[in-house]
């Protein structure tokens, strides 16, 4: 291209004028008032659509202003939002085929409209790609075809709000987390499940799309004042009697190794500003009251609670979700503590539900992981975030230990064990059981993957039990005082298990933890009969040290933080133990557990023990008799 005038001189560009193509002079009254050049596109403007503002054009002079759509819970914003990006859970119905066929033109069901919002650019292909098709001026967008490595914290918690919603609403048809306009008689039944199993959450395309994760002009500060109460949270007598029993007694357990209890001590102060928290802490603190205790017990704890309903743990449990719903609109709040503050008591409540068999619980789980992750949230972050991600740690360990699988997780610490102080010791003897049940998994699945394991599997196996082994000796031989055994008056003579008292009793709880381990370990080493009969005579040593150990702690263990843990240790002693005394001494254990904390899931786990002792007397039976 020439670029000279005819004398050699350099040409200038031509300019237009600045009456045109550089201003323009219609536009949206949002980019009009922020002074943005707006690209006129409909029904939402790029730079409103990636800046998740409200847009309105002049010939819409009826449309709502900015701030009257600020408010998460009013009604105006509930209904501008369901107008335009939205993004919907399939209904129950439809559950089974819930990704959309990826669209790739117009005639497959995406606009210009949604182009020019991605800023130009196609939409993903592959593992990678975005399910949309238009729903009433909105979207309808499946993130089964997006791998989680391209989720922002948006999509992520989106993606949890989803599992939540949807076992919600095909456990109860009653469910209220709906939007939009009520049904009419003549609409068919299929309708209305529907519109019950629906969720509307508004999110910027670019923000689905992994293209923004906070827009540039953001305040996150600002933000939060949209979504974040201006004062304190009001509280009835009886939801003040729930909160206190999450301070007192549910927040126990999620601090358990915590010196600094942030969910009993910052937690609940968050709470105090933020209504998707309290609603989450009332849920539970609600269902913890009335679980595990008898029906006198129950009734005599309603006379005094003049306004406990019946289920009233299920209302509140709904509301966290509509409101989860209606603010994961607010990039700061899919990147705030409080949401993953909420996830994880959520996750606990569900946790009480573990007896029902349904999985849920297990399932949701991976959510929380999926928001962690987004959030570059690990054991090492830091803060209540920290906190959050050992809490769920614990939670996942004994859910992947119940379904023969590998835990979510693949942080590796950064701290050498030497580094660490005697509560970060405490911490890391939860990592170390991780890492056993994950090598449990590997065993079981070379296994199931031929009646002859591969040598190079067992080659592998033997090193990351090596490993294991080596993680396990360093973390005893750093252990201080703190874990010494305290002089303690022994019970009665002919005792079953000598008792073990710790003080504090969270070191007392780390050290079943790590003998829990110990167990695993050796129960998938290498065939003891191969061994010979010195190898046989070293695991039952092991074993037997373990589970003394883990039923010791446990006879003086009374503080109620540490009883799930341990409940859960008891149970990894009793598949070890075949004499009668000892097995009955460890289903009273985990009774007194139970007691302890209300934890009426600890009923099942004590069934399914008694079960793996029938199996395993029934094949010590027959293998005799074959003999």
């Amino acid at each position: 291209m020439n670029t000279r005038d005819d004398d050699g001189r350099p040409r200038k560009r031509a300019r237009k004028s600045r009456g045109k193509g550089l201003r323009t002079t219609t536009g949206c009254l949002t980019c009009r008032k922020r002074h943005k050049k707006c690209d006129e596109q409909r029904p939402v403007c790029g730079p409103c659509s990636i800046s998740d503002r409200h847009c309105a054009f002049p010939q819409s002079l009826d449309a709502t202003s900015p701030s009257e759509t600020s408010a998460p819970n009013s009604p105006r914003a509930i209904a501008t939002t369901s107008t335009y990006n939205h993004r919907q859970v399939n209904s129950a119905e439809n559950h089974g085929n819930s990704s959309l066929d990826a669209p790739h033109s117009e005639q497959n069901g995406v606009s210009n409209n949604f182009a020019s919002h991605m800023g130009g650019e196609t939409l993903p292909t592959g593992d990678e790609q975005l399910a949309v098709a238009p729903s009433n001026g909105g979207f309808i967008c499946s993130p089964e075809s997006i791998s989680s490595e391209a989720w922002s914290a948006n999509f992520a918690s989106i993606r949890w709000l989803d599992l939540l919603a949807t076992d919600a609403a095909q456990a109860d048809s009653n469910f209220p987390l709906t939007t939009g306009p009520a049904l009419t008689d003549g609409q068919t039944r299929g309708a209305r499940l529907a519109r019950a199993t629906a969720i509307s959450v508004h999110v910027s395309p670019a923000l689905l799309n992994g293209q923004a994760q906070l827009p540039e002009d953001l305040d996150p500060e600002f933000e939060r004042t949209t979504w974040q109460s201006v004062g304190d949270v009001v509280l009835s007598a009886h939801e003040a009697k729930l909160f206190r029993h999450f301070a007192d007694r549910c927040a126990s357990w999620l601090d358990v190794f915590d010196p600094h209890k942030l969910f009993s001590n910052y937690a609940i102060r968050l709470a105090i500003r933020n209504t998707g928290l309290m609603k989450a802490i009332l849920a539970l603190s609600a269902k913890h009251r009335f679980s595990g205790i008898d029906d006198v017990a129950r009734q005599l704890r309603t006379d005094a609670d003049g306004e406990f309903e019946e289920g009233e743990w299920i209302r509140y449990y709904y509301e966290t979700l509509q409101y989860v719903r209606e603010t994961l609109k607010y990039p700061s709040y899919s990147h705030s503590e409080e949401l993953l503050a909420t996830a994880l008591v959520i996750s606990a409540y569900e946790m009480l539900d573990e007896s029902d068999g349904s999985g849920n619980w297990q399932r949701h789980l991976k959510g929380i992981f999926w928001i962690q992750r987004s959030q570059d949230v690990d054991g090492g972050c830091g803060g209540l975030r920290q906190s959050v991600w050992w809490a769920w740690l614990r939670q996942d360990i004994w859910a992947a230990f119940r379904e023969s699988r590998a835990c979510l997780s693949f942080w590796v610490p950064f701290k050498a064990i030497h580094e660490l102080d005697q509560n970060e010791l405490a911490d890391r003897s939860i990592y170390i059981l991780s890492q056993a049940i994950n090598y449990r998994a590997s065993v079981q699945a070379a296994a199931a993957g031929s009646t002859t394991a591969n040598h190079m599997d067992q080659m592998q196996l033997s090193k990351q039990r090596d490993k294991l082994l080596s993680m396990m000796e360093q973390w005893k031989s750093c252990l201080g005082d703190e874990y010494k055994v305290l002089p303690t008056p022994t019970d009665a003579a002919g005792d079953v298990f000598t008792p073990l008292w710790i003080h504090p009793p969270r070191f007392g709880v780390a050290l079943q933890v790590h003998s829990f381990a110990q167990i695993i370990v050796t129960l998938h080493s290498v065939n003891p009969a191969l061994a010979g009969f010195n190898g046989y005579l070293k695991m039952q040593r092991t074993l037997s040290e373990a589970v003394n150990t883990i039923c010791g702690i446990a006879t003086q263990l009374r503080d109620e933080s540490c009883q799930i843990l341990s409940a859960q240790c008891l149970y990894g002693a009793g598949l070890c133990v075949a004499d009668g005394k000892k097995r009955n001494k460890i289903i009273s254990m985990m009774e007194d557990c139970e007691n302890r904390t209300s934890w009426a899931p600890m009923a099942t786990w004590r069934e399914d023990l008694r079960r793996e002792w029938e199996r395993a007397d029934k094949n010590d039976f027959e293998t005799m008799g074959d003999g």
